[in-house]
């Protein structure tokens, strides 16, 4: 009965105050706009139901991650309000037993929780029945799935963190300890999971995460259809259902922990260290009673000065105060201390590529694991704002928390001592973590081996460049603070705010003059350095600078002094603190940020085109709108393409004057030519014969010329053109976007043929998404049409002969497509000729670096491999794929096409390697990263033959725009990689290289999806369509479907190729009693499962030994819809028994390998094999069923 009441009084007590529904407020807006606008980009261009299981279930996981910020308040105030009231002594002297207190405290807590997390479903139902919801987007009303996503997922994450918020506070008797157990849970369910799951630990990362949003966006994401996240209800099952029972374990352990250390008594200190010190306590002797004695001198003097020099010694005694205050609790030492060691884990975990280390160079270091934007929630360096807004609060609260506030009040110390003094002691704090993460970094290069040292590259990044930023974000905090004077409200306020600066875009709010603390990012390459990046973001930092001072001038006025704290006390003294000083500073913040904010306003929106993205999608339909209705109108073909490109880096200008000869290919006259020249460029453009512009749309980028006389039937002109690059003024986007400033650099200029004239309506221009449709009117976009209903007829896009001279620095290479004829010098300049013999396809590309070269002949092919002068490890292992890769699609495939073949380095740290057109591939500077060093898998070799594969899928025979699209191109290059592996390393290497493709990161495996002939997500083009393709080649034999693929190229060289192409071709060369499995693998999405339930041997008396299996096999059919049905198994599979491996192996030397015919449910198989075996099973080299593990055993 107790245990009633005191839940009763506390969640009465808390019902009274305003934070629970303030909080429940906050949760209701941020459900609401999450379902309406946040979620809405994931929908491409395919409709999602706004209330739709998926959507439901997305927006309570998200809103549980902002929840688990806010909720804190309540748990701590639950746990530990006696206590911070000095209330407990009191209270631990009644008869008031401990399952009690705690039972209703905890209870008090935990409903509270749930009811501030029923205001997401509130939230979600608003959005989309509430005013201004498109009915378009609202599906029939479903309970369950509300209900499934508030118990399933909002009452156990109640639970969870309730219960570690609890015991944390209550434990340490500080309701902000909460905190602290939020930060825990918040960590491990974003940065400490994402790690996992991109190692080969994802199964248990799945389990690791403590809200469950892995597990969401693993399962519903990435797994379920279009269709199935409209109407598929979230369930507790698979790795969900033990994630949840785990983590609910978790809490209940917790609580018994809690009731454990828990005594109602009057406690003793409760310092961290008194945790691991003994307790003990000594006898001190009361001195004897003496008279009074005189002192051996006076007593000197107080002077009574207060000028600066004292002030600047309160400032830093107050900075040296809260700096350990905040280093010597127990959230700093998980900042200083764990949260480095825990960095320290994750880089060394994630400074690999597909299990091959990579070399931590510096560059590569900084940018992709010691620093973080500081708006992006996508990364651990998200703690560092949060651990910002938790000890902006406790610093500020410091002394009214202590009870100590009116006496320092009293003291002689001016407000903006203690306001200074206490930033710059959590400034010291991130300070101090950021020369940690020197440390971290230097620490993974000498466990990796590195040790090219680049201490000042450190320094100036992590102690220059990203200190700034969380210096101005902890002024914001502590303003706010200082303004609110509500230690939760302040944090709440806070959190708002960074929400704020996080999803501005989505709130319409743009341009970074108007998001506090944002402006371009600076980057860091090898290539590129960071000093070209760091003008513009210098700017904008000064600007931000000044609005800080500005707010720390209004902390300075606003600063809780006395018993008078309300707003409208600290209001009217005001005038009183407005000293000149204070004016002087604010007279000058304000100066600065004026005229720092008109100088890059001038910049980003005068000299520089600054588009919003509402502008974009506007004109993006109005492009369509104005301009569609000449999609698939008769144009010319160009045929070739002759430029004289000038690059200046220094200046970082260039200039391109070239030419296009467009002949008309069409069965009648063309009487006009459609334009369209890039945006980020100036362009000119003219004809070799008379042409009237008859629409010039510089603002959506169309321009008609009527030609004078129409073009005839197989008659050519040119079109003679002059290109500009020139950076002007700052592009507010910063790196990621296509702007000339970002093209042209001192070293690693990139750019592509998108800066040239484009001809014809470009249908990719269109605007994409369903919603964004529906508010412009347009009518809804057919994502891909299927593939029975291209004409084959349809040509593909036409190749054109290619020559450019491009001229650079002197110290520096120009790169473009084709062979390089010459090179010579002209000045202080570099020239550069490049040309084809026959027609290529694909964009162009340009490249200006101080490149080393190496050339060499394959044949009748000119290899050419430009790498940065640090980069050149992988030299060897880049050539010897691209010499077996050309021999052995030469021979498989048809011959290679071209007289070059060129592999560039991309300025940029990503990982990725791509196809730039016939004959060129390019890898950004990530991918050079991998050690050579490293044993085991040839990652490189690897990835270079896939994009070798595509200069014969996707170069030479070009896939339709259909469905099944992505099986032309990705699958069969990675098909050609795989026999290319097996070919040059053996079956042992193809084994390992397909078991490391399937592990889940990036593209999870799908039980449910359309059928390979039809496929369009990532894990059917790159992962089921190769698997598909080489167990087909396993049971047809690789020489009948490589000729089949060789003949449809030779049929499809000048025409678009789709899916039924391809099946019509594999047809011709399978037997008809593998006809079935054909079907199984392309027409219909079947799943195979294969187990080896018992394998054992004996020996015979002729010495031979007798295996035998006992297997079960079954298959299934599911649909786009989600429904899988089951389906007889009647066909041939692999057996397989394997000598005793050798270190390095799975599976040793094949004693046994042919097909049985295997139907459905359990058999026993028995097979002879010559000696001892030690392991053996079905389906052995998983051709048909995807899952690894149980379809070999050991033999006993």
């Amino acid at each position: 009965m107790k245990c009633w009441e005191i839940f009763r009084f506390e969640l009465t007590y808390q019902l009274r105050r305003p934070w629970p529904w303030l909080f429940l407020v906050v949760m209701v807006v941020f459900a609401f706009f999450s379902t309406r606008i946040a979620i809405l980009p994931v929908t491409l261009p395919q409709d999602f139901i706004l209330n739709s299981p998926f959507i439901i279930t997305s927006v309570t996981v998200f809103s549980c991650q902002i929840w688990l910020l806010l909720a804190p308040a309540v748990a701590g105030e639950a746990a530990a309000r006696d206590r911070q009231t000095r209330m407990h002594p009191l209270l631990f002297t009644s008869p008031v037993r401990k399952a009690e207190y705690l039972g209703g405290r905890f209870g008090a807590a935990f409903a509270l929780q749930a009811l501030i997390l029923l205001g997401v479903q509130v939230g979600s139902l608003l959005a989309v029945y509430g005013p201004g919801a498109n009915p378009e987007l609202t599906g029939p009303f479903r309970p369950e799935a509300y209900l499934a996503a508030y118990g399933f997922l909002a009452l156990t994450n109640a639970l969870v963190a309730t219960s570690f918020q609890f015991a944390f506070a209550m434990l340490t008797g500080r309701p902000m300890a909460s905190y602290l157990g939020s930060l825990v849970l918040f960590f491990l369910s974003y940065p400490v999971t994402l790690t996992l799951y991109g190692s080969r630990l994802h199964h248990r990362a799945l389990l690791a995460d403590p809200i469950g949003i892995l597990a969401i966006m693993n399962e519903m994401m990435s797994n379920w259809t279009i269709v199935e996240k409209n109407v598929r209800s979230f369930t507790l099952e698979g790795p969900m259902l033990w994630n949840r029972l785990l983590w609910v374990g978790i809490a209940l352990g917790m609580l018994a922990i809690l009731y454990r250390r828990v005594r109602l008594v009057h406690p003793v200190p409760t310092d961290w260290w008194s945790q691991f010190t003994p307790r003990f306590t000594t006898k001190v002797k009361s001195p004897a009673p003496t008279g009074f004695t005189r002192l051996s001198r006076s007593i000197p003097p107080a002077r009574q000065s207060f000028g600066f020099r004292t002030n600047l010694g309160q400032t830093l005694a107050v900075a040296r105060r809260s700096f350990q205050g905040i280093a010597m609790s127990p959230g700093g030492l998980f900042l200083l201390l764990i949260f480095p060691m825990l960095v320290t884990f994750t880089v060394l975990v994630k400074m690999q590529h597909w299990g091959v280390p990579l070399l931590p160079r510096t560059a590569y270091l900084l940018t992709r694991h010691l620093t973080g934007v500081l708006t992006s929630p996508t990364n651990y360096w998200v703690m560092v704002p949060l651990f910002t807004i938790y000890y902006a609060g406790e610093l500020v609260w410091r002394e009214r928390d202590a009870g100590l506030s009116e006496s320092v009040d009293a003291t002689p110390v001016p407000e903006w001592v203690l306001f200074l003094g206490k930033l710059l002691g959590l400034g010291l704090i991130l300070a101090t973590l950021m020369g940690i993460m020197i440390v971290v970094g230097l620490t993974v290069q000498v466990i990796r081996g590195y040790y090219p040292f680049e201490i000042m590259r450190y320094v100036q990044v992590l102690l220059g460049l990203k200190l700034v930023d969380y210096l101005l974000f902890a002024t914001l905090a502590m303003t706010v603070q200082a303004v609110v004077n509500q230690k939760y409200l302040g944090q709440l306020f806070t959190l708002i705010a960074y929400l704020v600066m996080v999803f501005s875009s989505f709130l319409g709010i743009e341009h970074p003059l108007l998001v506090y603390a944002s402006g371009p990012e600076w980057y860091f390459t090898d290539m590129r350095g960071v000093e070209s990046s760091l003008g513009p973001w210098l700017w904008f930092r000064l600007y931000w600078a000044a609005w800080a001072v500005l707010l720390a001038v209004i902390a300075r006025l606003l600063w809780v002094r006395g018993k008078e704290q309300g707003l409208a006390s600290r209001l009217k003294i005001v005038r009183l603190r407005y000293t000149r000083a204070t004016a002087g500073f604010a007279l000058l913040a304000v100066g600065l940020l004026l005229s720092l904010g008109g100088f890059i306003f001038y910049n980003t929106n005068v000299r520089h085109a600054y588009v919003t993205d509402d502008e974009q999608v506007q004109r993006r339909a109005d492009y369509e709108r104005h301009y569609g209705k000449y999609e698939g109108i008769a144009q010319p073909t160009r045929v070739a393409t002759h430029l004289h490109i000038e690059i200046y880096p220094d200046r970082r200008e260039a200039t391109i004057r070239g030419s296009y000869r467009l002949v008309n290919r069409t069965r009648g006259p063309i009487t006009s030519v459609h334009l369209e020249p890039a945006f980020y460029v100036k362009t000119r453009m003219r004809f070799d014969r008379p042409a009237r512009a008859v629409v010039a749309d510089e603002k959506l980028g169309h321009f008609i010329y009527a030609l004078g006389q129409p073009l005839q039937p197989g008659d050519s002109l040119t079109l003679r053109f002059e290109v500009t690059f020139e950076a002007r003024g700052f592009d507010p986007r910063g790196l990621g976007s296509t702007g000339a400033g970002q093209a042209i650099l001192e070293n690693g200029t990139y750019f592509t043929g998108d800066a040239l004239p484009i001809i014809g309506y470009q249908s990719q221009r269109e605007l994409w998404g369903a919603d964004d449709r529906r508010k412009h009117g347009l009518p809804r976009q057919v994502t891909l049409p299927d593939p029975g209903d291209i004409d084959p007829r349809v040509a593909a896009d036409a190749p054109a002969i290619f020559e450019a001279i491009i001229g650079t620095s002197a110290d520096q290479v120009a790169v473009a497509p084709g062979e390089l004829r010459r090179t010579w010098h002209q000045g202080e300049r570099r020239y550069f000729q490049y040309g084809t013999d026959v027609p290529i396809i694909g964009r162009y590309v340009f490249f200006s670096a101080n490149y080393k070269v190496h050339r060499e002949r394959w044949k009748h092919v000119d290899l050419q491999v430009y790498v940065h002068p640090g980069h050149t490890e992988h030299l060897n292992r880049l050539l010897r794929s691209i010499r077996a890769s050309l021999a052995y699609y030469s021979a498989q495939f048809g011959p290679y096409p071209h007289r070059f073949l060129q592999v560039i380095e991309q300025p940029g740290n990503f990982m990725g390697m791509g196809v730039d057109g016939s004959g060129v591939i390019t890898g950004g500077e990530g991918f050079f990263q991998l050690d050579p060093k490293g044993a085991g898998f040839d990652a490189l070799f690897e990835i270079m033959a896939h994009e070798m594969g595509h200069q014969w899928w996707g170069m030479q025979l070009q896939a339709a725009f259909a469905e099944g699209g992505g099986v032309i191109s990705e699958s069969l290059a990675w098909y050609s990689a795989m026999q290319l592996v097996k070919k040059v390393k053996g079956r042992e290497a193809l084994r390992q290289f397909m078991s490391i493709m399937r592990q889940p990161d990036p593209w999870p495996p799908m039980r449910t999806g359309l059928p390979l002939l039809r496929a369009m997500d990532p894990w059917a083009n790159y992962r089921k369509g190769p698997y598909a393709m080489h167990a087909l080649s396993e049971y047809v034999g690789e020489a009948r479907v490589n000729r089949a693929l060789r003949r449809l190229i030779e049929k499809k060289v000048s025409s678009l190729a789709t899916t039924i192409d391809l099946y019509r071709e594999l047809q011709a060369v399978t037997p008809d009693s593998l006809k079935p499995l054909l079907h199984d693998l392309f027409e219909v999405n079947a799943i195979w499962t294969f187990n080896t339930r018992q394998a054992t041997a004996k020996q015979t008396a002729a010495g031979h030994w007798q295996v035998t299996f006992e297997v079960e096999a079954q298959k299934v059919v599911a649909d786009s819809a989600g429904v899988e049905t089951k389906v007889p198994v009647n066909g041939w599979v692999e057996i397989g028994v394997f000598a005793r491996a050798q270190p390095g192996q799975k599976l040793g030397k094949p004693l046994y390998l042919r097909k049985h015919f295997i139907h459905s449910g359990k058999q026993t198989i028995i097979i002879m094999v010559p000696q001892k075996p030690a392991r053996g099973g079905i389906d052995p080299y998983s051709l048909l069923d995807w899952e690894e593990g149980d379809n070999i055993e050991e033999i006993q």
